[in-house]
């Protein structure tokens, strides 16, 4: 093979241009790019829903909502209100003076009844004591937590709770727990994790 005084190749076709470098196309950039785009997403998502049980979350968000709001209606009307909690719900009530019995709330549909989505249990603690929730029909239902126009409430634990699950079952899933403040009176939550007591 002859080499010129250039020391390149005669032979070859268009000797004295370099050889073309062959790199990545635009588009194959932006594949690339959306692909890592959709992984990051992705995971950004899944950590974020790590630990989190959005039913829970809106559930307990609707409840503090409502006894907020309630607590207020019972100051500006000067009535007493109720939380009637059942097996698998709850639901609002306000005492009737001319009658002297507890009545569902009818006229306001923030307060309407509600069903807890499937999974959710609660558990109910008044004075100290457990209740034994009632089914959600009954023939004279009262409240167990008393929201009282004088913004006093009785002393409650109610607890919101996913089950666990676990292999025997007795795992505990993630709770929220209201109670009010001793000092304050306010309805105060706090998360409890899973597993936890």
């Amino acid at each position: 093979m002859q080499t010129s005084e250039t020391g390149r190749c005669p032979s070859r076709g268009n000797a004295g241009a370099p050889s073309p470098i062959r790199g990545f196309t635009l588009i194959e950039i932006l594949v690339v790019v959306v692909i890592i785009g959709i992984l990051a997403a992705g995971a950004v998502l899944s950590l974020g829903v790590i630990g989190q049980d959005r039913q829970l979350e809106r559930e307990r968000d609707r409840i503090v909502a409502v006894t907020d709001y309630l607590r207020e209606q019972a100051a500006l009307q000067n009535r007493e209100f109720g939380m009637r909690v059942f097996d698998g719900g709850y639901e609002f009530m306000s005492w009737d003076t001319r009658t002297a019995l507890w009545e569902r709330v009818q006229d306001d549909p923030l307060l309407r009844p509600r069903t807890l989505p499937p999974g959710l249990e609660t558990r109910l603690l008044v004075e100290g004591r457990p209740v034994i929730l009632p089914q959600r029909e009954a023939d004279r239902p009262s409240p167990q937590i008393m929201l009282f126009s004088s913004g006093d409430l009785n002393s409650f634990e109610l607890t919101l709770r996913r089950p666990g699950t676990g292999a025997t079952g007795s795992d505990k899933g993630p709770a929220e727990i209201f109670a009010p403040d001793a000092q304050s009176g306010e309805i105060h939550v706090r998360s409890v994790a899973a597993g936890e007591p």
